[in-house]
């Protein structure tokens, strides 16, 4: 059991899908870590980020900052960019400072939409980001903000994350499929879900065994979103016809990558080796299951 101030976490976004899992992680394993409130923790906010940093940095020094917290509506982004590039860019680069300040290591979540999909194979962490959204744009910026300010950061890029909390796509299959007579769902849009528990268990790890620098962490395997809503909804013993359709049938203001599929040996030479999607998924709809 890990008891060590030093290895307290300071969880910025700890009410989000990520922060919640990483807030059970700790708990799991006797982390010590505080998740303030976002209006408590608001990383917009240059005199707040420099507080609680400040002050977390002065009761555990050595301790980790993690920075859980993003813009995340792709759609609205297109219309909103300035305040996606506040959250995504201008709020990690503060994060940093006050981390680099108050004497603390820092690890950033990232995202698989800095690439533009077309590659034929899993992306890594050599390979050249070009997003395609406002999105993917604000979250690079924020990656090389990040590295600006603290070279040895680490920055996790992940994809198609799901879990117990918040919404997601997982979620929005199944209240779908329980309302409607048939769905519809892409068939050429190809990544790898990535079940918020194993993310949050991945970046301790990481932590853990000092890493520096880039790294992948997403779910084992890789399948379309048609794939995934299929397996959803067998999983759940929902019986809801769904029909394969082109990503074109459903058109966006935000323009996805068709490959999301993240290649994560660098982690696993950590030790990090992240289950299958399809082992996640059924834990998740197990959990689903057992809190109705």
């Amino acid at each position: 059991m890990t008891t060590g101030a030093e290895k307290a976490f300071l969880i910025a976004g700890g009410g989000g899908m990520l922060g919640t899992a990483l807030q059970c992680e700790l708990i799991a394993h006797g982390v010590p870590f505080a998740a303030p409130a976002e209006h408590d923790f608001d990383i917009t906010d240059p005199r707040c980020v420099a507080e609680v940093a400040g002050s977390f940095g002065a009761a555990h020094p050595g301790g980790v900052l993690v920075n859980a917290a993003a813009y995340t509506n792709v759609e609205k982004a297109e219309d909103e960019p300035e305040a996606a590039f506040l959250v995504n860019e201008t709020g990690p680069r503060m994060l940093a400072e006050a981390a680099v300040s108050a004497g603390l290591r820092f690890v950033h979540v990232s995202t698989d939409f800095v690439f533009d999909g077309t590659k034929a194979g899993p992306y890594t962490e050599r390979d050249e980001p070009a997003p395609l959204s406002v999105y993917g744009a604000s979250k690079l910026a924020g990656e090389r903000a990040v590295v600006e300010v603290m070279p040895d950061a680490v920055i996790v890029r992940t994809a198609w994350v799901f879990g117990p909390a918040g919404m997601n796509f997982p979620k929005k299959i199944l209240e779908a499929a329980r309302t409607r007579s048939a769905l519809s769902v892409v068939t050429d849009e190809c990544g790898s879900p990535t079940y918020t528990p194993d993310l949050a268990a991945g970046i301790r790890v990481l932590v853990e065994h000092g890493a520096t620098g880039l790294f992948h962490l997403a779910g084992a395997g890789s399948c379309s979103r048609y794939e995934l809503a299929t397996e959803i909804l067998r999983l759940a013993g929902v019986n809801t016809p769904i029909e394969p359709v082109r990503a074109a049938a459903f058109p966006s203001k935000a323009p996805r990558p068709k490959n999301s599929v993240l290649d994560c040996s660098k982690a696993a030479a950590f030790g990090v080796t992240m289950p299958h999607w399809r082992d996640s998924l059924a834990r998740f709809v197990a959990e689903l299951a057992s809190a109705e």
